[in-house]
């Protein structure tokens, strides 16, 4: 078996470097798991990325701009992984979330013995995300950077899952999770100067007709229910998150 623990996928995003630290404590052979620094530019430069979201840049191109040029030179050993973690923080109130570009039987098996409070289906970005070169691609996104409540939830649910995969002996007792799955199915643009009302949180739905942002009395009305994935004003530059929908 093979596993890759990836993070500074985004340069700024630096826990990382803290989860790296925590797993490396459990001593699993090299041979079996290795950890990746992502966009290392990114990450001296203190930026979330150089170029453009490496996060929404593979495959990649070998005569692209750096973030294409790293997805490329990633690629190859994302795809001859057996399972690749990939870590990541948020701005939002997301919390406890694990992104998957796949939903096969594999991936949902490591799903249920990590127990994670929400999982995201992200079909909107299922051909041009890290994971999505994956056999078996997952995601963390947990909560902010600095919070230690999200480090130690972080690093538990990995040790739940190689403890699962029969690589640590794991004693951390079952949660009583009953984990919420989301199709995320499209993006939710932002057009400019619009802002999101207070009123829109993560996972709370929105229904057809309501409005979910405004531009003084201009008002930007959802044209389908959906729940607020990822959603807020700092996250991206043209697009105040993704669009959801319950599946279970």
């Amino acid at each position: 078996m093979k596993i890759i623990l990836n993070i500074l996928t985004h340069g700024n995003e630096r826990i990382g470097l803290r989860v790296a630290r925590e797993i490396k404590k459990l001593n699993i052979g090299n041979d079996i798991l290795s950890f990746q620094i992502a966009n290392r530019r990114a990450f001296e430069l203190a930026k979330r990325s150089v170029d453009q979201d490496l996060n929404r840049s593979f495959p990649g191109r070998e005569d692209g701009n750096h973030e294409e040029r790293i997805a490329y030179e990633l690629s190859p050993a994302i795809r001859s992984a057996d399972i690749v973690i990939d870590i990541h923080s948020t701005k939002s109130e997301l919390k406890d979330a694990v992104i998957v570009t796949k939903f096969d039987g594999p991936t949902r098996k490591c799903i249920e013995a990590i127990q994670p409070k929400y999982v995201l289906i992200m079909s909107a970005t299922k051909d041009n995300a890290l994971i999505s070169q994956a056999k078996i691609g997952i995601a963390f996104e947990y909560g902010k950077d600095n919070d230690p409540a999200v480090l130690k939830k972080m690093v538990a649910d990995i040790e739940r899952l190689f403890g699962h995969l029969g690589l640590i002996k794991n004693n951390i007792c079952r949660k009583k999770t009953v984990t919420k799955y989301f199709d995320v199915f499209s993006r939710a643009d932002k057009p400019k100067g619009y802002k999101l009302l207070k009123k829109i949180k993560n996972y709370k739905l929105v229904r057809k007709g309501e409005t979910f942002a405004r531009k003084g009395g201009d008002l930007l009305v959802a044209e389908e229910d959906f729940y607020p994935i990822i959603f807020g004003e700092k996250n991206y530059e043209d697009y105040f998150g993704f669009k959801g929908k319950r599946i279970f």
